[in-house]
């Protein structure tokens, strides 16, 4: 038996006329006689009381009508809950990022991601960018916010969500400062790094352009980690401004040194992740948001 054959009955319940139930169907009242017909013959039972002028319900018919209701309504349920899926997807989303990205680029992506999908199941990593990248490319997370340059050429998505300036820093304390720069100047100073990475590639590129080489004292992952380490006076160093204006460390920006220049910040994915349901949506959340 059909979904039809149970509409039909229902209609007929409701209007006790084959007339009007037909025409409410879109069907002759041949058709539709047919169609009960065949229903009766199917149930081994007569389903309505018929004669010229008006059609009832048997008790048969009156239980048949419960269950063709039920049915209805199921349907509809499971229509509902089928468009539900389709409209907000659920399961893991993994996302590499920074602390400092964490707190200043995403709270409003990942805000919107909770009231938009609420069965989307976010997990953050948080990180150094260099290792969000490996773990990126090799599949271990969904997606990564991590430094891009536009004129490097690359396999991977990206989205813009901010951009970043970048300061050379050193300790707040005066004296301490004066004790890294006494002995040579800016260049031969203790420096300290990142292991690799834009900052790390805008650092050396710096000191190649000034005919030195960098005297990289310690090599820090994380840029917060790096900024911690020169407030406590453990050399000199080149971050950027966006996290810097998120650290409550003391710092002094090394104002007559031109840095280099700055980068985008994007949330990056691999082609074959935007495949997945969770990843896609949440990328259009991203777009959208630009």
């Amino acid at each position: 038996m059909e979904q039809l054959d149970f509409s039909a009955f229902q209609q007929i319940c409701q209007s006790l006329h084959f007339g009007r139930a037909a025409r409410a169907l879109g069907m002759s009242p041949s058709a539709l006689t047919r169609r009960v017909q065949a229903m009766e013959a199917e149930l081994g039972v007569e389903l309505l009381n018929r004669d010229q002028r008006q059609v009832g319900l048997t008790r048969a018919g009156e239980r048949f009508g419960r269950y063709a209701r039920q049915e209805l309504e199921q349907w509809e349920q499971l229509k509902n809950e089928l468009l539900q899926e389709v409209d907000s997807p659920s399961g893991e989303l993994r996302i590499a990022c920074t602390v400092t990205a964490c707190h200043s680029l995403l709270p409003r992506l990942l805000a919107r991601c909770r009231e938009r999908y609420p069965r989307i199941t976010l997990r953050l990593v948080t990180q150094d960018a260099s290792r969000s990248l490996l773990q990126l490319e090799a599949g271990e997370v969904d997606l990564a916010v991590i430094p891009t340059d536009p004129k490097r050429r690359t396999e991977l998505a990206r989205c813009v969500l901010g951009s970043t300036e970048l300061a050379f820093i050193g300790p707040a304390d005066r004296q301490l400062l004066a004790g890294l720069i006494a002995e040579g100047g800016w260049t031969n100073a203790p420096w300290i790094a990142p292991p690799a990475g834009l900052e790390r590639e805008r650092l050396d590129a710096w000191f190649r352009s000034k005919k030195a080489q960098a005297r990289i004292v310690a090599e820090v992952r994380g840029n917060e980690g790096i900024i911690a380490m020169v407030s406590l006076g453990g050399g000199l160093a080149l971050v950027p401004r966006l996290v810097l204006d998120s650290s409550p460390l003391p710092v002094t920006v090394l104002s007559e040194l031109k840095p280099p220049l700055g980068y985008d910040v994007s949330l990056c994915a691999r082609s074959r992740s935007l495949q997945r349901e969770v990843v896609k949506v949440f990328w259009e959340l991203a777009q959208a948001g630009r």
